[in-house]
């Protein structure tokens, strides 16, 4: 083989090498997972932003900044595995108090079910359990808020 061949397959080789890293970086790869908790996550995430009595918003805000934080956790592990991100779902914001609740809970449930995938990567165990931390405590946050709802709606608020 002469060396103009040689080198032309070492280019070849080389940018065979390429593709996957970038190519191919929007498919789901060996984690599809991550996406599907973090479009979750960011759709409860849009959900608990909407405005209700002050008592109730009061846990609902602290969910959402846990939600936030298993979203950055959520993040750090999806671009060490090359995925895309940018997501920006749409969210139906006529819905009633108790349907929105409860497909809050929904989603974080289903996030939560995504992330409990085997996971081999050490470094992936790591921001996953932290994730897993955020996640449960925007659940509490969620109970707490619907507790209070209840209330209010009891006292005729």
């Amino acid at each position: 083989m002469t060396r103009k061949h040689s080198l032309a397959l070492l280019a070849m080789a080389g940018a065979a090498l390429l593709l996957p890293a970038s190519g191919l970086a929007d498919t789901p790869g060996r984690h599809p997972r991550y996406l599907r908790a973090r479009s979750d996550l960011r759709t409860a995430q849009l959900l608990l932003a909407v405005r209700e009595e002050p008592n109730v918003t009061r846990n609902l805000r602290a969910a959402e900044r846990e939600v936030e934080a298993a979203i950055h956790e959520v993040d750090r592990a999806a671009v060490l595995d090359a995925k895309d991100i940018d997501d920006h779902p749409r969210v139906d914001v006529g819905l009633e108090r108790n349907a929105r609740f409860r497909n809050i809970w929904a989603l974080l449930h289903s996030a939560k079910e995504n992330l409990e995938k085997e996971e081999d990567n050490p470094r992936a165990r790591a921001w996953r359990n932290v994730a897993f931390r955020h996640i449960d405590a925007a659940m509490d946050f969620v109970r707490r808020a619907a507790r209070d709802l209840r209330i209010d709606r009891e006292l005729g608020f």
